[in-house]
């Protein structure tokens, strides 16, 4: 695949947004389905290194990008996924990103993957949306959407375990190369 660039959540919504994306089915049909990753919003992807950790703005502040929707796509990185709308700092990151990277290397569609499921288990992808929306992990909302990352989403008690945005932090610079769980993290950029 190459060498993206991953916005990431800070620790706590990363470990909040696991629980979202613990659903696991015992037999797929495929090995590569279902693994384990850190959340992120890919800013973009290159075949190589070169020109990644440059192309991010130096004085690039924190974004909070917003849940738009939780979406089934029919591509492995794209298999189910959280839209975010594409505003404010992260729409202003996307493009200059375009402008160093080029327009193929910058996703058209910003969104936080919860699930990689390979097309032999590709009828898996809208169960799984299904069963987050039956379990009460996706809490639909007029100005977008939340997760419901409690351990217990059938008990909502503490408005912290509910995320409608994500708190982009950092962000790294990840070799995609390989099975998913053999990708590397290669740097990692503190946003101010």
């Amino acid at each position: 695949m190459g060498i993206s660039l991953w916005l990431v959540p800070n620790s706590k919504q990363t470990a909040l947004l696991k629980r979202v994306m613990a659903i696991k089915r015992s037999t797929p049909n495929s090995p590569s389905s279902f693994p384990d990753f850190h959340p992120h919003v890919t800013l973009a992807t290159t075949p190589t290194v070169a020109g990644l950790k440059e192309a991010i703005p130096s004085q690039q502040p924190a974004i909070r990008p917003k849940f738009q929707s939780v979406d089934v796509g029919d591509k492995y990185f794209m298999s189910v996924y959280t839209r975010v709308f594409d505003t404010d700092a992260l729409a202003t990151l996307r493009a200059h990103l375009r402008g160093r990277l080029g327009e193929s290397a910058v996703p058209p569609i910003p969104h936080l993957s919860l699930y990689y499921i390979d097309n032999a288990d590709a009828e898996e992808r809208g169960r799984v949306r299904e069963e987050l929306k039956s379990s009460g992990r996706i809490v639909e909302r007029a100005d977008g959407v939340a997760l419901d990352c409690s351990e217990d989403p059938s008990n909502r008690r503490n408005a912290d375990e509910m995320l409608d945005d994500m708190e982009g932090e950092e962000i790294w610079i990840v070799k995609c190369d390989g099975p998913v769980p053999t990708w590397e993290i290669l740097d990692k950029v503190k946003l101010k």
